[in-house]
C-alpha cells in the first residue's frame, strides 16, 4: 500500500546537511512510503534565513529549494483561501517562495500575532491551574486533554477545544478561519498550560506558529517525520483532539 509523509523543516535541513537520507528514512520508517510533501510553511520558515552577504543568502535560498524539490519530487500541498480547502499540487519550492514574498508586510503581521501573552502573563495562568509540567509531559494525548479540561473551572467554564472555539467564534475573520488556525491556538494553550513547552527566546513564539502549521499540513498525509519532540508531542494531542490518524515519528521512527 503506498503511503505518503509529510516532513517536518528540521528534516529537510538534516537531509541538505547530508546528516540523513531518504534511503534512511524509508529504512526507518516505511518502505511504503511514496510520495513525500512540503508546504509554504517551508518557505516561510526559508525567510528567516540569515547571511553576511546578499549572494551568500541567495545560494543559501537556491541550496533549500533544490533539497525540498528533490526530495519531494515538488509535491506541495496548497491551502486555498477564503475555503481552506488544502489540495496536493505540484509546484517548484522556488515559485512558491516568491509567491509568499509578494506580501511583504505579511510575515511581520503573523509575528506581532504570537506576541500578545508574554512570559510573565503565561507564568501567571500556568500558577492559576496548578497544572505540573513535568507530570503532564509524561502524559497521553488523551491525559492531557483530561488534565486541562479539569481546569475548566478556571478558564472561565471552558474545555481546551471549548476556549479556542470561542477566540474564533469573537475573531473578527472568524467566519474565514479553518482547521489551521486551531491547530495554532492549541498549539499556543498547550505551551501556555507548559506542556512540552518550548525554550522562551525572541522567535520562540512565531516558530511555533511554523511547528503548528507543519502540523496542520501532515494532517493530509500518512506520517509527520519531526525530529522536535515538542513539536511531536503538541501534535499528537491536536490530533487526538480531531481524531486525525497521522503517525507522528522522529526519523528513526521513534514516537
Amino acid at each position: 500500500m503506498k503511503k505518503t509523509a509529510y516532513l517536518d523543516n528540521n528534516i529537510f535541513v538534516d537531509i541538505e546537511q547530508n546528516s540523513l537520507s531518504i534511503n534512511n528514512l524509508l529504512k526507518n520508517i516505511d518502505q511504503n512510503i511514496t510520495d513525500f510533501f512540503y508546504s509554504a510553511s517551508h518557505l516561510q520558515e526559508a525567510n528567516e534565513m540569515t547571511a553576511k552577504t546578499k549572494s551568500e543568502l541567495n545560494n543559501r535560498l537556491i541550496k533549500r529549494f533544490q533539497t525540498i524539490s528533490s526530495v519531494t519530487n515538488n509535491n506541495y500541498l496548497f491551502q486555498e483561501l477564503p475555503s481552506n480547502k488544502v489540495h496536493k499540487l505540484k509546484e517548484k519550492p522556488n515559485v512558491v517562495y516568491n509567491t509568499i514574498n509578494d506580501v511583504p508586510f505579511a510575515r511581520n503581521m503573523m509575528k506581532g500575532m504570537m506576541s500578545t501573552v508574554n512570559e510573565e502573563q503565561k507564568a501567571e495562568f500556568r500558577k492559576q491551574l496548578n497544572i505540573d509540567p513535568i507530570r503532564i509531559n509524561n502524559y497521553s494525548p488523551k491525559e492531557v486533554i483530561e488534565q486541562i479540561n479539569s481546569k475548566s473551572d478556571l478558564m472561565g467554564g471552558f474545555s481546551l477545544v471549548g476556549m479556542i472555539e470561542k477566540a474564533v467564534e469573537l475573531h473578527p475573520q472568524g467566519k474565514e478561519m479553518g482547521l489551521h488556525n486551531r491547530f495554532a491556538g492549541i498549539f499556543e494553550m498547550l505551551d501556555m498550560v507548559g506542556y512540552w513547552k518550548d525554550k522562551f527566546n525572541e522567535k520562540s513564539n512565531y516558530a511555533r506558529l511554523w511547528d503548528s502549521s507543519h502540523s496542520h499540513f501532515s494532517s493530509y498525509c500518512d506520517y509527520f517525520i519531526c525530529n522536535d519532540k515538542r513539536t511531536r508531542n503538541k501534535a499528537k494531542v491536536v490530533f487526538e483532539i480531531y481524531g486525525i490518524e497521522t503517525k507522528v515519528l522522529d526519523s528513526s521512527g521513534k514516537e
